[in-house]
């Protein structure tokens, strides 16, 4: 067995990563963000030209099925830039969807075999699953079945987006009944959950926590940010953390100073490098991610 991570272009050795944005969105097309799509691929090329010259090399897109994930032009994309890149399946909250949607209506089955032909035929190396912040609803239920017997098929990594940082434990139990170990789970958007203690309970389940910044539909202060993760890795989670731009929005690629992949490398790292030390840092880019999104391929896997 072999441990890789499954870009657009083909399997890499995770040693290879580099500086990872563990939460992305390159392209992006949904009612939720009318007249902000992410569409536009000489503005995506540039956002990834902008973030291999600020040291990056691989960026994580948590677009999934149905929502313009583009992966005809990630492909072009990355060869043209050299940054690797990794492609979503899976399916996000109904709401995300235009009307008349076919992704909202599928069953778990038809799911599970759409997310396994995704990662086996078209190069995506995660599955990512949408969820509400008070239940879980049917539909919901029924995607992260699906995630479970795709990562089961496939090895892959299931990314979760918790709506408000919340409902962390539902979805671990729902993986957990499933028997998906919480290091193949990691969990999106805990940072914008107002509890610190239910950060820490759920970074206690062994599951990533990838936090979000500077996420532009979800700004957070410099301050916050840094108390956030100095309780996680004081509560000894450091080996854990991830971090990610989760650039959503058109408008942010106007600003890519303060907004984007490549400001989370030019502008967030240097603050938490100052605030926790360039080593941990590092860890949370580099060391941490190389481990997160890889997983076992077996000889006879494509």
């Amino acid at each position: 067995m072999t441990r890789v991570i499954r870009t657009v272009l083909g399997d890499i050795d995770p040693a290879t990563a580099g500086v990872v944005d563990s939460h992305d969105h390159l392209f992006l097309r949904t009612p939720v963000l009318a007249g902000q799509d992410l569409v536009d691929e000489p503005d995506a090329l540039a956002a990834v030209e902008r973030f291999a010259a600020a040291g990056g090399g691989t960026i994580i897109q948590w677009t999934p099925r149905g929502l313009g994930r583009g992966l005809p032009a990630l492909r072009r994309i990355s060869a043209s830039t050299g940054v690797h890149l990794v492609a979503a399946t899976g399916r996000h909250l109904r709401r995300v969807y235009p009307e008349g949607a076919a992704e909202p209506t599928r069953s778990a089955d038809e799911l599970a075999a759409a997310f396994i032909d995704d990662i086996d035929r078209h190069g995506c190396g995660l599955i990512k699953i949408g969820v509400g912040p008070d239940r879980l609803a049917e539909d919901e239920r029924d995607a992260l079945r699906a995630a479970a017997v795709a990562h089961h098929a496939t090895g892959v990594p299931i990314a979760v987006h918790l709506e408000q940082g919340a409902a962390a434990g539902l979805v671990l139990a729902a993986l957990d009944a499933d028997e998906v170990d919480p290091r193949s789970i990691v969990l999106g958007h805990l940072g914008r959950n107002p509890h610190v203690e239910q950060i820490l309970d759920a970074a206690r389940s062994g599951a990533w926590v990838c936090i979000d910044t500077p996420s532009p539909g979800h700004p957070m202060e410099p301050d916050r940010l840094t108390r956030i993760l100095e309780a996680l890795i004081d509560d000894g989670h450091l080996p854990a953390l991830l971090l990610g731009a989760d650039t959503t929005t058109s408008a942010s690629r106007a600003r890519p100073d303060d907004d984007g992949p490549a400001a989370l490398l030019t502008a967030i790292a240097p603050q938490l490098a100052q605030a926790l030390g360039a080593e941990a840092v590092s860890t949370i880019t580099r060391d941490n991610p190389a481990r997160a999104w890889a997983f076992e391929r077996g000889d006879s896997t494509p």
